[in-house]
């Protein structure tokens, strides 16, 4: 009988562990957030609070204002069901600021799939003059700031999960560090509303591809320095293109397999 107890509190404390695993959902995979999202590390993907607010210090991501900027995204689960009409959400806040301004939003739709990674293709910032007149440049023609990502899956039973990066926007191009990472994505999201606001509907290409990650800068890198920062021990989750997201699939089904063991266990004994 006391064996059959703490095989019950085993039991319950793994439950526990599982559950809080579970309720995790999406987060950056690019840029590089604050709190780092994918299937090894899942404590950025639950983050049920907005993130921005907090100045931006330390590495910062850089972003060309003038060239396609692609997202990349890591769902950890879809939240999606028949009836769901889940969102997500881009802003840019200035650095300080309290008031975000959208750079894009779209339905979940084809993002149907749990443990998975997407890019999403979105206009040149530049080409958004509203948004344009929001940012505030520096004298070196830097904007510093913070990106935010919100998934709402209110809808699919979920809730609503954020993600920060800080980020340096920039009218150059920034140059693509020897640490950069790759990832591989499941499919990618094209944004076909051709406004430059980045809006509502979008095309799904399905085609699986890999995606450069550029490292994480010093804050107050220049254009023309080569010092790139290491982030080789930070964020690398599929350095080399081989995408590891599949552990997941293992790691859940060694978890009901080890639930399946306890829940017999328990049986023969009680």
């Amino acid at each position: 009988m006391y064996l059959s107890k703490l095989l019950l509190l085993a039991l319950i404390a793994f439950l526990g562990i599982s559950y809080n695993k579970v309720n995790a959902n999406a987060g950056f995979l690019k840029p590089i957030p604050k709190t780092r999202c994918d299937d090894s590390e899942v404590k950025g993907c639950k983050i049920r609070h907005p993130c921005h607010g907090p100045e931006v210090e330390g590495d910062v991501n850089p972003i060309n204002v003038n060239s396609p900027y692609e997202f990349a995204i890591f769902q950890l689960l879809s939240k999606q069901n028949a009836t769901s009409a889940n969102t997500y959400t881009v802003q840019y806040f200035n650095d300080g600021d309290t008031t975000g301004h959208q750079l894009l939003t779209f339905n979940q739709n084809d993002m149907n799939q749990s443990s998975s990674f997407y890019a999403v293709d979105m206009d040149p910032i530049s080409s958004n003059e509203k948004l344009m007149s929001n940012i505030q440049f520096d004298e070196k023609g830097y904007s510093f700031g913070t990106l935010e990502l919100t998934f709402d899956a209110r809808t699919g039973g979920g809730s609503v999960y954020y993600s920060c990066a800080f980020v340096r926007l920039q009218k150059t191009e920034p140059k693509i560090g020897k640490n950069s990472f790759i990832v591989s994505v499941d499919s990618t999201l094209i944004l076909t509303d051709g406004k430059g606001d980045s809006l509502g509907t979008y095309e799904t290409d399905q085609t699986k591809k890999n995606l450069t990650v550029p490292s994480l800068i010093a804050h107050d890198l220049t254009v023309e320095d080569s010092d790139i920062k290491n982030t080789d021990n930070e964020i690398n989750p599929n350095k080399g293109g081989d995408s590891g997201h599949k552990n997941n699939s293992n790691k859940l089904f060694l978890s009901i397999a080890f639930i399946g063991l306890l829940s017999s266990l328990l049986l023969l004994l009680i």
